[in-house]
């Protein structure tokens, strides 16, 4: 029998909620005292998971903002998984960093030197909205219909460390995209949106649940169409069961046509179903390897990873790379691979040799 079935999800969530834990975190990191199963559960959502029975040691996953990664977080991340986690660093499919063989009592460093580069784990697990996902080349893709970054910032300020958004019956995935076509993502996001135009060319955007397209609205209604569906799911979802308690499962309860009835009312404007579009004649651009960007003379450079564990002294490497090569920034594909986002055109052929002989081969 699962963790999740042996025990009381609920009735753990009632005595404490998850986003209240992080003070037992370092209670636990401080007296070393066996963690309960209850507080096992509650620590996921702050990305906390057992890594054995013993307890002894641990697995941290950090997730991401739109899956970036600056230069000073990358030597920070490298910091960490030499001195606190055995070089176990890996960049996985959910645009998150994993560590594991972490010792409790390492945890408030750790957490210390994370927030002094602006990363945190709150939210990563648990019964919330996770992170909103991207297009690894957002920002930079000159074939998208429209640059989200402004957006996907805000849907996470929106519901990253809010307290209303701290308690569903289980989780919700959202992912907002320039493209029509959406992200291509490992698996497909519960709540989209994408972008596209009207036949008066104007920016509006496809709300599709579960893949399915439920209408339109503008950019200016993205974050309150989120909300609005995801207090839906809050206040209508299943916690009587744990086996019924996804938006999935809400959703194929009630059928699209009855959750769209539920979800048009609930906002101050009208969700548009009856849009002519404008099919996009812009082929999308790829991730992999040397790219122009949209940017000025800047390329990016897509690389494939060759091992899915990343030691420090790879991690160092692409930081002197970075540095050396005028480079500041990376994203994390959906598929674990990375995306160099800022380099200089001029250099850009021999930063990507450079980068295949420390196994990030953009020449794949």
């Amino acid at each position: 029998m699962s963790n999740n079935l042996a025990l009381n999800i609920e009735k753990i969530k009632q005595e404490k909620n998850g986003i209240d834990v992080l003070a037992d975190i370092y209670f636990h990191a401080v007296f070393a005292e066996r963690v309960s199963p209850e507080n096992l559960e509650r620590f996921k959502w702050y990305g906390l998971y057992a890594q054995d029975e013993k307890q002894e040691y641990f697995i941290l996953r950090i997730p991401l903002s739109m899956g970036e990664l600056n230069l000073q977080q990358i030597k920070t991340l490298s910091l960490i998984s030499k001195e606190y986690a055995n070089n176990s660093l890996v960049f996985s499919s959910t645009q998150k960093v994993e560590l594991k063989d972490i010792k409790i009592h390492n945890l408030p460093n750790i957490f210390n030197l994370l927030q002094e580069v602006g990363l945190n784990t709150s939210f990563e697990a648990g019964h919330t909205v996770r992170r909103v996902l991207t297009c690894p080349i957002n920002t930079i893709d000159d074939s998208q219909v429209f640059n989200v970054s402004a957006l996907a910032k805000k849907l996470d300020e929106t519901f990253i460390g809010n307290k209303k958004f701290s308690n569903l019956p289980n989780s919700l995935q959202m992912a907002i995209s320039g493209h029509e076509e959406g992200c291509n993502v490992q698996t497909t996001p519960e709540v989209s949106f994408n972008a596209t135009t009207n036949d008066k060319d104007k920016i509006i955007f496809m709300i599709k649940i579960l893949d399915v397209n439920i209408g339109y609205i503008s950019p200016a209604q993205v974050i309150n169409t989120a909300k609005a569906i995801a207090e839906i799911y809050r206040d209508f979802g299943d916690r009587g069961n744990f086996l019924t308690s996804s938006f999935e499962h809400l959703v194929k309860k009630w059928g699209i046509a009855r959750f769209f009835d539920i979800l048009n009312p609930s906002t101050n404007y009208k969700i548009q179903r009856n849009i002519s579009t404008k099919q996009s004649t812009t082929p999308r651009n790829p991730r992999m390897g040397i790219n122009k960007s949209s940017i000025e003379g800047e390329s990016y450079i897509g690389c494939k990873i060759t091992s899915s564990i990343i030691e420090n002294k790879s991690l160092d490497s692409l930081s002197n790379l970075l540095e050396k090569y005028s480079a500041s920034k990376i994203k994390i594909t959906h598929k674990g691979n990375i995306v160099i986002l800022d380099a200089q055109s001029k250099s850009a052929n021999d930063f990507a040799k450079e980068l295949e002989k420390i196994n990030f081969n953009p020449f794949v």
